[in-house]
């Protein structure tokens, strides 16, 4: 075959095989055509009709050509060199083991159910461990050079500027989120076609290792895109396309734990009506079941009577319902006595089995007849991980320890080797359902992710943190690598979960008084400005309340901040939405580190606190107390204030000042920026006429989006994209339509800057 080249290493094969001119897939342990079909991966050869590959064979070198990369396999060390057309090193990749294991499971045991914090948890005790199957623990080691810097491998608490000397571990819990994909400043991109634990220890410097706990082969894609843009368009041909969202969750989402009845959330919907406070969505989390119903999906009668009347009401004022379900069950209740029934419950009796297709269709039944009939509108699939036995006690444990006890749990119930993927599993099975019975757009918020599972309409978060400035600044950097991975969608609880301390290590905010304590105003104001530039906007936590106006009455510095950003964000939303079309459309991720956009910009790799938004808009957060000025780094090219409209030269580091309602923000010369009037809901910008802002200095080009926003019509062409270029030379302005002109906004043009 012209496409693939094979060496031996250790008496192992290894193999190199081209998907296009931009991708390599890597095995070593098995012949690829053998390991059967991915969970991750959903491309073949047979998608890559330009995969015109020449394959080398010699004594020392197996050597393959793919038009984009060269890829050279040495056969004394076993490394394989990777170059691009033009002969420059991008990755050396060597040290490829496996080592066969028994993997274990256990049998009988005694179930203890406890109540914790997040929630009913049952688990097995005084199991026996017994024979399972054959399986390999992998590794794999990667060498880098000095300059890159790396981004990815998911959402983790630590907050990790980047990759570059670090230790990450990739397994599933509250707030941490294993996806097995890096990018470099190189223009590469690298995944991990594996779904059991790993680790990735780039503590070297030199070089990073993952570990594999459980593999059948090292599996790897390697892709070039010559930049962040083409790395992750790379990845999207391999893993799938990311849907469409409805519009509506790109507006402004309001939660707590917890809204206890059908009145309290009609209610707080129509308050926000009443003040003019822009907001889409209202959601319901957990303890709307029967008491000591844990995850049922039914309302209980007496606080929630008519839930088909509740939608409605909401839906009269342009407001979205979203519920929490759980995979977890407890009590005697309809849903886990038909599933236990069924066999659809794993070893603990307690969670579904969502690696089964049809547990995950009397699941989504159940969702079905208990929710979404009544007109649910989306989903938080909370505890998604799905077991967490770390969460309790004053102390918490080091990591190695968190890890092994973590991972020791999940091994009671499943194979090794899919530990770390029971919500893209679960997630595949609400979305697919859905989409059978339904042209709704899907939504999942959810606590647990991995690659690939964009594909079906999930929004992360980053589980349940607390109130602390520190906390706040790891959020900006976690945000960054989550979304590097090509997983576009990701949030955080506006104010994090816990405000206040107490017993239990996680229980680590600082305010217990909530939002009585202007210092906590002061972090959930900064906070909430940062979320008006995270793909969803989004409030929640315990301990106390968060809708607008707990925060001090109109004419008062939070309140008014907290109101600013929210309008803000509404003012955004036709760059928004077009920038998460370019999500759909092109693969293009939402956010950018600075050290991707530029990178052969030293000063933008140290800028870890600063990001674009789309192209056009840099966020620059403040995530210091008391802060009257921030130092921001601006790129190369030129940046305007995007309040004051001044022109800074890029290139430099600039000082602001910031009062409370300053959200330092810089859009950059030559973007076309379309800007809304003030609406109360995404419902009223149908046939609004947009302001587009043309900032001088460079030539532009934007592609604003539009479709109706609630369905999948745009999949059959029902949509708007409407391309504007302006040209600096003489400040000629041009569009071209595509598409249905349906959604096409009027337009009023305001030039900004010289040519102004």
């Amino acid at each position: 075959m012209q496409n693939r080249i094979e060496i031996e290493k250790d008496g192992r094969p290894l193999f190199a095989a081209a998907y296009g001119p931009a991708a390599v897939r890597l095995t070593y342990g098995r012949d690829p055509d053998t390991l059967g079909e991915s969970c991750i991966v959903k491309a073949s050869p047979a998608d890559f009709p330009d995969a015109a590959a020449t394959a080398e064979v010699g004594e020392e070198n197996a050597i393959l050509r793919t038009g984009g990369l060269v890829v050279t396999a040495e056969r004394r060390s076993g490394a394989v060199r990777i170059e691009d057309g033009a002969g420059k090193l991008l990755s050396r990749i060597h040290r490829f083991s496996l080592t066969e294991y028994d993997m274990l499971r256990t049998v009988g045991g005694d179930t203890e159910t406890r109540h914790t914090v997040d929630g009913v948890r049952v688990t097995v005790k005084n199991g026996e461990r017994e024979f399972s199957r054959k399986s390999c623990h992998g590794a794999v080691t990667f060498d880098f050079t000095e300059e890159e810097t790396l981004f990815g491998l998911g959402s983790h608490e630590e907050g990790y500027p980047n990759l570059r000397g670090q230790f990450v571990p990739l397994y599933q819990e509250n707030m941490r989120i294993a996806v097995p994909v890096f990018v470099s400043t190189k223009g590469y991109g690298v995944l991990i076609d594996c779904t059991s634990v790993m680790t990735f220890d780039a503590t070297d410097h030199r070089r990073g290792k993952f570990f594999l706990d459980s593999a059948d082969a090292v599996d790897i894609w390697f892709v070039y895109g010559g930049d962040y843009d083409g790395v992750c368009r790379e990845l999207c041909r391999l893993t799938g396309r990311t849907p469409m969202l409805p519009k509506w969750a790109a507006g402004y989402v309001q939660s707590k734990e917890r809204y206890g009845s059908q009145k309290e959330l009609i209610d707080i919907g129509r308050k926000y009506r009443e003040l003019g406070i822009p907001i889409d969505v209202i959601v319901q989390d957990w303890l709307y079941w029967d008491d000591g119903m844990w995850g049922n999906k039914h309302f209980n009668k007496e606080r929630y009577p008519d839930p088909q009347a509740l939608t409605d009401e909401l839906h009269r004022m342009d407001l979205r319902l979203m519920v929490s379900i759980w995979p977890n069950l407890s009590g005697e209740s309809e849903d886990r006595v038909e599933l236990r029934e069924a066999g659809h419950l794993l070893g603990d009796g307690s969670m579904v089995n969502a690696y089964d297709e049809a547990a995950r269709a009397m699941y989504w039944k159940q969702a079905y007849e208990g929710l979404f009939r009544y007109g649910i509108d989306g989903w938080w699939c909370d505890s998604s991980e799905p077991y967490d036995a770390v969460w309790g006690g004053a102390e918490r444990a080091p990591l190695p320890e968190r890890m092994a006890k973590s991972v020791g749990e999940f091994k009671k119930y499943l194979d090794d080797g899919v530990l770390n993927v029971y919500s893209l599993h679960h997630s595949m099975g609400m979305y697919e359902n859905q989409r059978r019975c339904s042209d709704k757009r899907v939504v999942n918020l959810t606590r647990s992710g991995y690659a690939g599972q964009h594909r079906y309409g999930t929004v992360v978060w980053s589980g349940d943190c607390s109130a602390n400035w520190e906390t706040l600044r790891k959020q900006v950097r976690i945000m960054q690598n989550y979304i590097a991975t090509g997983e576009a969608y990701w949030n955080s609880d506006i104010g994090s979960f816990f405000a206040s301390g107490g017993y239990e290590w996680f229980r680590d905010g600082d305010y217990p008084e909530g939002c009585d304590d202007p210092g906590y105003r002061e972090l959930y104001t900064r906070w909430l400005q940062f979320a008006a530039f995270t793909p969803m906007m989004r409030s929640h936590g315990t301990n106390t309340p968060r809708e607008v106006w707990r925060f001090g009455e109109r004419g008062t510095a939070y309140r008014d901040a907290i109101e600013g950003a929210i309008r803000l964000r509404y003012a955004l939303l036709p760059y928004i939405y077009s920038v998460h079309a370019a999500v759909t459309f092109d693969g293009i991720m939402p956010v950018t580190p600075l050290a991707l956009a530029y990178p052969g910009d030293r000063e933008a790799a140290k800028a870890s606190g600063e990001y674009l938004y789309g192209k056009s808009l840099l966020v620059c957060p403040v995530t210091d107390p008391g802060a009257e000025e921030i130092t921001v780094y601006l790129p190369e090219g030129g940046w305007y204030d995007y309040e004051t409209e001044e022109f800074y030269e890029g290139g430099r580091y600039v000082k602001l000042p910031v009062s409370i309602e300053k959200i330092p923000l810089f859009v950059k010369a030559g973007a076309i920026l379309p800007v809304a009037p003030p609406v109360q809901s995404t419902a009223e910008l149908a046939g609004k006429t947009y302001e587009l802002r043309i900032y001088a200095g460079a030539d532009g080009e934007f592609t604003l989006y539009d479709d109706g926003g609630l369905d999948y019509a745009y999949e059959q062409g029902d949509c708007t994209a409407v391309t504007y270029r302006y040209r600096e030379s003489d400040g000629a302005l041009t569009e071209s339509v595509s598409g249905k002109p349906d959604w096409k906004h009027p337009i009023t043009v305001r030039r900004i800057g010289k040519n102004g």
